[in-house]
């Protein structure tokens, strides 16, 4: 196999269209590695060296935090590893996993934040993996909605720090139709997806989730949610979907499609080798913003 180029690996169930979809939003071409139970021994060691391992677990077991812990001491000291867990994750079995790993992210926003971590891998620059080089463009106002007087000021904050000029309300009633917003989603409240799809029709929003998981954020998403975040969320990770969805200059220039994947078989497990030509970065641009 030819993989010598390749920066970043991924490990995960690659049946599963949840986890499909993020690697789908990580910035380059990426080594993914189709395992849905654990590791078996060797999986990873004949693989060349990467700079960043992403793995996607809905069970940590002791088992595969052993592999990583000697994949880790064989390989080079500068390996990053960026752990994606599902919601039934156990915290004993976390924090055994979190002396090994550099990154812990919960599986349901997964994809909105993934790419901010991989700035500074071998091959990602700054702007690809987003977070850094904001430059000074200017920015569009954005309506922070929230019922929560703390939250809706703190939230404020942020986005006016990150260069957003602000406009806070307590509900929809005091926005104007149009542009960026985020929201504080009321999940208790039985009608908060109608109340979504309403304010998506004619603007962006930011769907804010307390608890977030697979079911809440698929129906936000369905609803239009142009990106969903969890509650309390990391700034960074706002400021990030922030700059991405407020972004003007986008490319409109066609790209090829890359081939498709090519496969290979070890054992049981199955390899797939995304191709590693150039469009692909701009190919996952595409794809992001047809999601949005």
């Amino acid at each position: 196999m030819n993989a010598s180029g390749r920066s970043i690996w991924f490990v995960g169930d690659l049946d599963d269209p949840w986890v499909v979809a993020i690697v789908d939003a990580l910035p380059r071409a990426v080594l993914r590695v189709n395992c849905a139970g654990e590791w078996s021994d060797g999986l990873l060691h004949e693989l060349p060296d990467p700079a960043t391992l992403v793995i996607h677990r809905t069970l940590l077991t002791r088992q595969d935090a052993d592999r990583l812990a000697r994949l880790r001491k064989d390989r080079a000291t500068s390996l990053r590893v960026i752990l994606c867990v599902g919601p039934h994750v156990r915290y004993a079995d976390l924090l055994r996993w979190s002396v090994l790993v550099d990154v812990v992210l919960p599986e349901a926003t997964a994809r909105e934040t993934i790419a901010r971590h991989l700035v500074g891998s071998v091959g990602v620059g700054v702007g690809e993996g987003r977070g850094d080089g904001r430059g000074t463009t200017p920015r569009p106002s954005i309506d922070v909605v929230s019922s929560n007087y703390e939250l809706r000021e703190a939230l404020g904050d942020v986005c006016a720090s990150a260069g957003y000029p602000i406009r806070k309300a307590v509900d929809w009633n005091e926005v104007e139709p149009g542009g960026l917003a985020i929201w504080d989603v009321p999940v208790l409240e039985p009608d908060w997806g109608r109340t979504l799809a309403r304010r998506a029709q004619v603007g962006t929003v930011v769907a804010l989730i307390g608890l977030a998981d697979r079911g809440l954020v698929g129906q936000a998403r369905a609803q239009g949610a142009s990106a969903c975040l969890e509650l309390p969320c990391d700034p960074a990770d706002l400021i990030d979907v922030l700059d991405r969805l407020g972004s003007s200059a986008r490319s409109d220039r066609t790209h090829e499609v890359p081939p498709p994947p090519r496969v290979l078989r070890r054992g049981q497990q199955k390899v797939v080798v995304e191709p590693g030509n150039e469009t692909y970065n701009e190919l996952w641009r595409v794809r992001t913003r047809e999601a949005d």
